[in-house]
């Protein structure tokens, strides 16, 4: 069963957003997030690939990999696009409201510096929950 979650970064026109399909609960996502794109550069490159299948430590695989969907590389995320040959006006990342992005269970906002979570719209106080 997958545990689905959207992923954002704050721009000037709103909500710059992809959906993931697996492991969006917060003892996972929240520490990749803040662990691995806990930067506004590394945010906006996990944004730019588009809708995911999963997150994890590496955004690109090695040089000499076969990484794809079907013989995914360890550690290396699946997009949709990339890894899955999705058209790619179809997983592109959208621009939401922050209203409109919370529809989604779980939401990942980064957003002045740091990486915000959102529980059924209703952001998260006590972000030490989810550690490891």
């Amino acid at each position: 069963m997958s545990t689905n979650s959207n992923i954002s970064i704050k721009t000037d026109k709103g909500y710059e957003t992809i959906y993931c399909h697996n492991d969006g609960y917060p003892s996972y996502m929240y520490p990749m997030l803040r662990d691995w794109y806990g930067t506004e550069e590394r945010a906006k490159a996990l944004v730019a690939l588009g809708d995911a299948s999963y997150i994890e430590k590496r955004l690109v695989p090695s040089r000499d990999s076969d990484h794809h969907f079907d013989h995914p590389e360890e550690e290396v995320c699946v997009f949709y696009h990339r890894d899955r040959g999705e058209p790619w006006e179809q997983v592109k990342p959208y621009i939401y409201t922050k209203q409109a992005l919370c529809h989604q269970y779980y939401v990942y906002i980064f957003e002045d510096g740091e990486w915000h979570v959102y529980i059924n719209g209703v952001e998260a106080d006590d972000y030490s929950e989810f550690d490891d």
